[in-house]
């Protein structure tokens, strides 16, 4: 695709309009924060996730609705399919692996745009095609009596789009998302809308805490609605009422400054005199953590996790390994198995995929390799030193440690805090505590402007037209302004300088002076 190619279509992605793409006053000057103030940063993103429960609980009779349809769905002998892309895929994967660590049941299937190779590896461009959501659908066996709940932040994914039009077909599915109706314009939303076999569930928690990171919020809302449908089996109203008041109450008890606001420091600081981290954990929380870490590469332009079949090898800052101080993992399928809570992986490998075998195929997921094999493997490719950030959850304790690995085992710091005895209700607590950490270590190196993401990387539609609409701001922020400046020049100017962006860079900031240059001769 060129840039022409890009305007041609420019306008079914052109979502500066919604909520979700705009900045939240509460959270202006977090990279600030970030760097010199980490308890008002830690705060005010705190404060933004109390809002998803007054969310939820204003939604409970939708859910209440949702919730039955689940259980009449397996009354029936029935399955239910959760699905996403990207964040909301992830979470997706995150509730099957819940169900299954939960109920022992294997009637919940989940799958995400791209396949469970995404959950590491993120695959965005695949966002931009209604028709393979259709396929995935399909492929897993689909059929009349089951029940599709998909979710996408936006509400207006193409690939979950067209996963929910093609259930509609022979069901009624449900279709959640994050933005008012009234900004969802764009024909593909408008075609959801209007077909009445689509249950729809708004879950609008309003601005972001950066822009466009809808990892954050909007998939914490969408995580605790479909787990609560899932896992309450009757009294749904009395039920969710108890978790999300019990769940709210244990997060305001938690001094969440003093228990990551350092973990925060040692990890930046690990990245600024570029040495490595290895996140782990063991199953019960582990696609949790390594969700956050995956997400990191395209919010922050960091490089992905590498794959063993890279040549050459460029390390990642983080890697994720499973934790086997419980169970030895003989090799990286044993490792994703107990990731994923006893299924095998699900990669796409008909031949509809044949051409994304590369990105998408079980081996290409496998060569990410999460057991304890890696450990030693990267150490010695990636050379200088090697830190580990252990995350334990059982039903007494959530404990953190940041421990030096290479080329000597020493523990730097440890914190503890008293668990909470709902396992779905602690994954919401661990993620949206991760999620602070990630997004403060970032501002601390640099990754974004106050609360912008400047760093996006342009690998679909949605997110090339966010890096334009960053580019103008910017330049607004920095009084260049001139007539001939247009969104067209923009997104032509952004073209040019993807043709040779590398992971690290920022295409948001080098188009800026590519423009600003352009208008200061």
């Amino acid at each position: 695709m060129n840039y022409k190619d890009f305007l041609e279509i420019s306008a079914q992605f052109s979502l500066g309009g919604l909520i979700t793409e705009q900045s939240h006053p509460h959270t202006i000057g977090l990279s600030e924060f970030a760097k010199n103030d980490l308890k008002t940063g830690i705060q005010r993103m705190k404060d933004l996730d109390m809002h998803v429960f007054d969310v939820l609980m204003n939604k409970l009779d939708q859910l209440e609705h949702m919730n039955k349809m689940v259980l009449d769905t397996w009354s029936k002998g029935n399955r239910v399919f959760i699905c996403g892309c990207g964040s909301t895929g992830r979470l997706a994967l995150t509730l099957e692996t819940l169900y299954r660590q939960i109920t022992k049941q294997t009637n919940v299937i989940s799958f995400m745009a791209g396949g469970d190779v995404a959950i590491i590896a993120s695959v965005e461009d695949f966002e931009d095609h209604p028709e393979f959501g259709a396929q995935q659908l399909n492929e897993l066996g689909f059929k009349e009596g089951d029940l599709l709940i998909s979710s996408t932040e936006g509400g207006e994914t193409p690939w979950v789009i067209g996963a929910v039009q093609e259930a509609s077909k022979i069901g009624k599915p449900f279709f959640l998302y994050c933005n008012p109706d009234e900004v969802l314009t764009v024909q593909r939303s408008q075609d959801v809308f209007n077909n009445q076999n689509i249950n729809k569930i708004n879950l609008s928690v309003g601005h972001q805490a950066i822009t466009g990171s809808t990892r954050m919020q909007c998939s914490t809302v969408l995580t605790y609605a479909i787990g609560l449908a899932i896992l309450c089996k009757e009294n749904f109203i009395d039920y969710a009422t108890n978790s999300i008041k019990n769940v709210r109450q244990y997060y305001e008890s938690i001094d969440a400054y003093q228990f990551i606001a350092k973990f925060i420091e040692l990890e930046a600081d690990c990245y600024l005199r570029k040495e490595y981290v290895f996140y782990r954990s063991k199953p019960n929380i582990a696609i949790n953590i390594l969700t956050d870490t995956t997400e990191r590469c395209p919010t922050f332009s960091l490089h992905p996790f590498e794959s063993i079949l890279d040549n050459p090898i460029n390390p990642s800052w983080s890697y994720f390994v499973m934790d086997d101080s419980e169970t030895k993992y003989n090799d990286s399928l044993h490792a994703w198995e107990s990731l994923l809570y006893g299924r095998q992986p699900r990669a796409l490998s008909s031949n509809y995929w044949h051409k994304y075998q590369h990105k998408v195929g079980l081996e290409k997921l496998l060569s990410h390799d999460i057991s304890q094999d890696q450990i030693e493997r990267r150490i010695k490719y990636a050379g200088g030193n090697h830190y580990q950030f252990r995350i334990v959850y059982d039903q007494d304790n959530l404990e953190m440690s940041w421990e030096f690995l290479s080329p000597n085992q020493e523990r730097i710091h440890f914190e503890k805090i008293q668990g909470i005895n709902d396992v779905l209700g602690q994954n919401i607590i661990l993620k949206c505590l991760i999620n602070i950490h990630s997004t403060l270590l970032m501002g601390r190196i640099g990754r974004y402007q106050s609360n912008i993401m400047i760093y996006v990387r342009p690998t679909n539609n949605k997110l090339i037209d966010r890096a334009i609409r960053y580019v103008q701001y910017l330049l607004k922020q920095n009084n260049v302004v001139n007539e001939n400046i247009t969104y067209a020049l923009v997104c032509e100017n952004l073209f040019e300088e993807i043709k040779t962006l590398v992971y690290g860079e920022s295409i948001v900031l080098k188009t800026f002076e590519r423009v600003k240059k352009l208008f200061s001769l």
